[in-house]
């Protein structure tokens, strides 16, 4: 597997946060609540401090547009600490102001051009919980990611095993350009070839989110018992879901907001997004159109997330339509 030199001080930036993660992990959790009442951990902060800190000392000033601010931080000099503490399993030399500096630096808010968006962990309550969570790097130009970088730190890579547990080696994605997707560890250097979408059978798996928060499940299930076949769902936090898409061990993600209003966020979706993408999946929202990531923070003119295998994404596009979801 060869990258261009930047995506190369992607990949090493965001396996570096996944370890960072695991260290946080191995110890006790520490979680409070945003102002929209999701948890935020001490992990959230050092991750994206050391993603940002590492493409800013190879990329220059690059535009990153990430999940977390260092606002609190500066009220709370313990948690600071604990921050930086946390940071300095991949960043020797961290300090409380080169951690508050890069959490700054990566909560930019453009209106135009090339960016990065970063979320430091996708899935906080999946990573509370020991199960599955993400750490998600993609760059975005024009309305669409073209570089994705996905670190799931306890997703098994040998699809036959549940998704319920920690993986001691976790797995990463990467694609860049119109290059394929590339399967390597955590730790581990040796990358496979992510195979294209094959042929699907008649039986549907979908995969879903854990939080019944995050996606009507009675809607998704109203879906796929329209399609007529015999389906079958998978549970799990985090834009994991989008590598069990891409890899072939779900046909289908579907999130059906909960809140008619809600909009989704970028950093959400685009390196799950470009990686199900490049292994030939389509990936829309509920009615069918391109995901527009030209507006961040924000995928203001979408609806909903839908990625699903060619083989059968018209005909949940239909499917929603016919059951008035959206």
């Amino acid at each position: 597997m060869r990258l261009a030199p930047e995506n190369q001080v992607a990949l090493e930036a965001l396996r570096a946060a996944c370890r960072v993660c695991r260290a946080v992990a191995a110890g006790s959790f520490d979680a409070v609540r945003k102002a929209d009442a999701s948890p935020v951990t001490i992990a959230d902060f050092a991750s994206q401090a050391v993603i940002v800190a590492r493409l800013r000392a190879h990329l220059g000033e690059p535009v990153i547009i990430g999940e977390e601010s260092a606002d609190e931080l500066r009220v709370d000099l313990d948690r600071l600490d604990a921050v930086v503490a946390a940071a300095r399993v991949a960043w020797p030399d961290a300090d409380r102001d080169g951690v508050l500096a890069a959490i700054d630096a990566g909560a930019q808010r453009p209106t135009h051009g090339p960016y990065w968006t970063l979320d430091p962990i996708d899935g906080t309550k999946g990573f509370l919980r020991r199960e599955q969570y993400a750490v998600c790097l993609a760059r975005v130009d024009g309305d669409a990611p073209v570089v994705g970088l996905l670190g799931c730190p306890n997703l098994p890579r040998d699809p036959s095993r549940g998704v319920d547990r920690a993986d001691a080696e976790g797995s990463v994605y990467v694609v860049e350009a119109d290059g394929p997707v590339f399967e390597l560890g955590v730790d581990d250097d040796a990358a496979r070839e992510v195979p294209r979408a094959g042929a699907i059978g008649n039986e549907i798996t979908a995969t879903v989110s854990v939080e019944s928060g995050h996606t009507k499940l009675d809607h998704v299930d109203a879906i796929l018992r329209h399609l007529g076949r015999p389906s079958r769902t998978i549970r799990c936090d985090s834009q994991a879901k989008y590598a069990l898409v891409a890899r072939g061990q779900a046909h289908v993600y579907l999130r059906v907001p909960t809140d008619p209003t809600r909009v989704e966020l970028v950093w959400d979706h685009a390196a799950g997004a470009v990686i199900a993408a490049r292994t030939g999946m389509r990936v829309t929202d509920l009615r069918g159109a391109p995901l527009d990531f030209s507006a961040p923070p924000r995928l203001a003119k979408n609806v909903g997330i839908l990625c699903a295998h060619p083989g059968i994404h018209g005909e949940l596009v239909d499917a929603i339509a016919a059951l008035g979801f959206v």
